[in-house]
């Protein structure tokens, strides 16, 4: 098998990343957006030493779940991996991605409940972060990377972001181009709440001011006036980090954070803390969570990476006392208002990371019931989670946004005892590879 050349072959299951996956000549060629089951003509990319990648040239047989994107720039884009699928496909993918993340990295024969999911299929997200480019002639570029290239890929209209934001960002690619200011620019961040309907826009600058700085307030207050708080976030850095730690905000219009309501409690979020980006599913994440959990009025409860506080405010109302850990400094101010605001007096926050949090409350001999966890897409790691085994709670609630660190996480822990209970894909991403799934471990018995 060599590059540019091609071949009839059949789709047999998908890869991890959504990719159809075709068997050829002893190898396997992964093709994107080829469905399963899909017969179709297919063009090498790409020989790797046990695999290769293809592209499709043309579908002889299509699959009933195939549907047309309805965004413009699907192919191009890459933040949206699977429109071509009917949303029973995306479910099935996201349920078997589970399954087998579980399989490969846990060695675990583990089959998840059918997956949760919200209302929202389109728009559902609260939060977008659009990178600014500047061309030689002076156009202001602003869009999606496209996959693996610095290639920024403009949009009308992204289907998963609300109208609102995308709206703001179609004026500020007008109004950073008329003003003459776009190249002071990294990123214009949105977020949206849905349910207050209140907007926070950051503008994350090389400098500040910049050119023509109070003209581009005024129209972006005059203009959106559910803006509540815009913020001007000064950093010269040029890596990934949008809101690095040293970065300074200054407060440019409103207030320097918005409110948003979930399940009766109002939560305040400001430009460094994290939210989850799906408020219309988040409802049923954390009902999960805390149905999994199933928390007593004697229990204590640490929720480590809790963030602004959201799940261990929510648990404090079923539980004699909550302690929240959490890294970012300005997400356990906001947990400690956002207390404070609903009224929750028996929790407790620490700034720290999860590891330093876990082995204060270890030494401090608290008797925990329950340990919570949300970490990063990296997982928890085998500290932490030595950590948590210490502090030997009866039930430990592992909320993931990645099942292969997830699994990968399990599988150590089966190693000191403890067992998966429950497993509950939710759908947090439509249109996505993403999937967010909840975890309930206990210990074996016997």
């Amino acid at each position: 098998m060599e590059k540019n050349e091609t071949f009839t072959g059949i789709c047999q299951g998908y890869s991890f990343e959504g990719a159809g996956v075709v068997r050829a000549d002893g190898m396997v060629v992964f093709v994107p957006g080829l469905l399963d089951g899909e017969e179709a003509e297919i063009g090498i990319t790409a020989v790797r030493k046990n695999m290769a990648y293809g592209r499709i040239v043309n579908v002889l047989k299509k699959s009933a779940h195939r549907v047309e994107p309805a965004c413009s720039v699907y192919r191009l884009c890459g933040g949206c991996q699977l429109l071509h699928m009917d949303y029973p496909e995306q479910a099935r993918f996201k349920e078997e991605k589970v399954e087998a993340c579980f399989r490969t990295n846990a060695g675990m024969a583990l089959k998840p409940d059918p997956i949760l999911h919200g209302q929202l299929r389109q728009g559902y997200r609260n939060k977008v972060q659009v990178p600014v480019q500047v061309t030689g002639s002076g156009k202001v570029l602003m869009g999606f990377y496209q996959n693996h290239t610095n290639k920024i890929i403009e949009f009308d209209r992204c289907l998963v972001q609300t109208d609102l934001s995308n709206a703001v960002v179609a004026s500020c690619r007008t109004w950073l181009e008329e003003l003459h200011c776009a190249d002071s620019f990294r990123y214009v961040l949105i977020k949206h709440a849905h349910r207050s309907h209140q907007l926070m826009v950051v503008l994350v600058v090389r400098r500040y001011p910049f050119n023509n700085a109070k003209e581009l307030v005024r129209r972006i207050t005059e203009t959106y006036p559910a803006v509540k708080s815009l913020i001007a976030f000064v950093s010269d850095k040029e890596d990934n980090v949008i809101l690095d730690r040293g970065g300074k905000e200054i407060l440019l219009a409103g207030q320097p954070y918005i409110e948003e309501t979930l399940l009766d409690h109002t939560f305040r979020i400001s430009a460094r803390s994290f939210y989850q980006v799906n408020p219309d599913a988040t409802g049923i994440l954390y009902q999960t969570a805390l149905a999994f959990a199933g928390i007593q009025k004697t229990d204590t409860v640490i929720d480590l990476y809790c963030g602004t506080g959201t799940i261990g405010i929510l648990a404090a109302g079923q539980a004699k006392k909550v302690y929240g850990i959490e890294i970012v400094a300005d997400a356990v101010k906001d947990a400690r208002i956002n207390a404070g605001i609903n009224h929750v007096s028996n929790i407790d926050f620490i700034t720290a990371d999860a590891l330093q949090g876990a082995l204060r409350l270890e030494k401090s001999k608290i008797k925990t019931d329950v340990v919570i966890v949300d970490p990063p897409r990296k997982g928890c790691g085998e500290q932490v989670l030595d950590a948590i085994e210490r502090i030997s709670p009866k039930r430990l609630v592992y909320v993931s946004c990645d099942p292969a660190t997830l699994a990968r996480d399990c599988a150590y822990l089966a190693q000191e005892g403890w067992q998966v209970q429950k497993c509950q894909p939710v759908d947090m991403f439509p249109g996505t590879v993403h999937v967010e799934t909840v975890c309930l471990l206990e210990r074996k018995i016997g």
